[in-house]
């Protein structure tokens, strides 16, 4: 998770859109509208299975499109691409917590798609895959499959010392708290025209988070982790060693937290950064890869030099 990273500027642009539909989905607990946009696959099957795909921060569901056109359209799965509450939404919302955007957001999305698909497979793309530590029991359980793409432990120690790392500290302990007090939330979309503008209550939470080397805890410390004692699916974690924010260490510690998953394998893998997984000219030959774990589970090393 990081907020200042650079988004491309194509990342809003329209994309062309095919058997597609925007819904709203309830959230869990106090049924906030979730935004959602449902990838439909051209052909129906006797086993349905679902890919729900979580975004990172600052990024919205737009981004996520062409894989998840990739995957309905190419391979038969039905996809769900949403929005947390609260981002593009440039008024103050006090209430709107990471924990909201786990615990009712990403729950709700996913118990939605328990009701109407066989399986659910979940891609958690950072701060996506985080979302694993706050949901509940639950909803952990009753998940197929884990994709996470470049999730990571965000204890600021764990970043890498480069000219990233130096935005970072400087949006989150510098301008932050001058820049919400003139707009009245977190305006990285109005100011610096990248990314999405959020939530105050979010940043502040996660400057403070990210001094902690478990990231989650409440007000006393205390660890809010249990989550992932409830993951037993397997998982698949994708990182990148030209990742522009995280050491391999950090991905590596995110990684074992998931006690008690029945399989998990990593791919440790050159060339992807923080964002072009889901970029189709990249990473094209890579998605060919990862439907198979998506599909059926499977978990062998592509032809690329696992360092």
């Amino acid at each position: 998770m990081n907020y200042l990273r650079i988004i491309p500027k194509n990342i809003f642009k329209i994309f062309s859109l095919r058997n597609s539909s925007t819904i709203t989905i309830p959230a869990l607990i106090d049924s906030y509208p979730i935004q959602a946009t449902i990838f439909e696959p051209k052909l129906s099957s006797s086993n349905s299975i679902c890919i729900v795909i979580s975004e990172a921060t600052g990024s919205s569901r737009q981004f996520y499109f062409p894989f998840a056109q990739y995957l309905s359209q190419e391979h038969n799965l039905h996809v769900v691409t949403y929005d947390y509450r609260g981002i593009h939404e440039r008024k103050s919302t006090p209430w709107t917590l990471v924990e909201h955007w786990a615990r009712r957001d990403c729950a709700g999305v996913l118990s939605y798609c328990f009701q109407k698909y066989d399986q659910v497979v979940h891609v958690g793309h950072s701060l996506g895959g985080n979302m694993h530590a706050l949901l509940p029991t639950h909803i952990n359980e009753q998940i197929s499959r884990i994709l996470l793409i470049s999730a990571t432990n965000s204890y600021l120690m764990y970043h890498k010392w480069n000219l990233a790392f130096l935005r970072t500290l400087t949006l989150l302990y510098i301008i932050r708290e001058p820049l919400m007090r003139l707009y009245g939330y977190y305006p990285i979309r109005t100011v610096f025209r990248t990314g999405v503008d959020m939530p105050s209550n979010i940043i502040r939470q996660w400057a403070r988070w990210v001094l902690h080397r478990q990231c989650f805890v409440d007000n006393n410390g205390q660890l809010l982790t249990d989550g992932f004692n409830s993951v037993k699916c397997p998982i698949l974690a994708l990182n990148f060693a030209d990742d522009e924010f995280y050491t391999r260490q950090a991905f590596d510690l995110f990684t074992k937290q998931f006690h008690q998953s029945s399989n998990i394998q990593t791919w440790h893998l050159p060339k992807g950064g923080h964002f072009n997984f889901f970029k189709e000219k990249q990473s094209f030959e890579l998605w060919k890869e990862v439907v198979q774990f998506l599909k059926y589970g499977d978990t062998k090393l592509p032809n690329v030099i696992n360092k």
